[in-house]
């Protein structure tokens, strides 16, 4: 017979570990590193292919590997997660396109997108559960340049890296 307390805290255990999923994201296309390094623990791993190493060794290569890109879009689709919750230890498989805009050596502005999948080792301590391993297994890639660029009015809220980003600030005084 089912056990709806353990179903429960099946469903909340998934529900910690999509919202690590979601602010890695953002972490990334914001610019917060602290947040990002808020996503793994300490003895975490990252296997990003161009980067293999420790979580920490991980945000710090990000901030100069980031900082080439004008801006990133990261998009999450299909996300599989399996809990063990005896174990304290889940797996996620989440599906990502990656878009990443950039001016070329030539001065061309450029779009370089990928298809991806994050796979993951969560590890729950203390009721908490972050990444302790990620893998990065690569679909596709592709680079393009940016045409067609039609510029926005002044009026429209942009989005930008750091903690001007409106995410950061709506509900405050602007």
């Amino acid at each position: 017979m089912a056990d709806p307390s353990r179903d429960l805290e099946l469903l909340m255990a998934e529900r910690a570990i999509k919202r690590v999923i979601l602010a890695y994201s953002r972490a990334v296309d914001r610019y917060d590193f602290e947040a990002l390094s808020d996503c793994y623990w300490p003895d975490g791993t990252d296997d990003h292919g161009s980067f293999r190493g420790p979580a920490g060794e991980f945000v710090e290569w990000n901030k100069g590997a980031l900082a080439r890109f004008d801006m990133t879009n990261h998009f999450l689709g299909n996300m599989l997660v399996d809990v063990d919750l005896d174990a304290g230890r889940a797996r996620a498989e989440t599906y990502a396109v990656a878009y990443h805009r950039f001016t070329d050596a030539e001065g061309q502005l450029t779009d370089m997108i990928a298809g991806l999948r994050y796979v993951d080792v969560f590890e729950r301590r203390s009721a908490e559960w972050r990444i302790l391993e990620r893998v990065i297994a690569y679909s596709w890639r592709r680079t393009d340049p940016a045409v067609g660029q039609t510029g926005f009015a002044d009026t429209y809220v942009r989005g930008i890296r750091g903690f001007e980003d409106i995410v950061y600030t709506i509900g405050t005084e602007r």
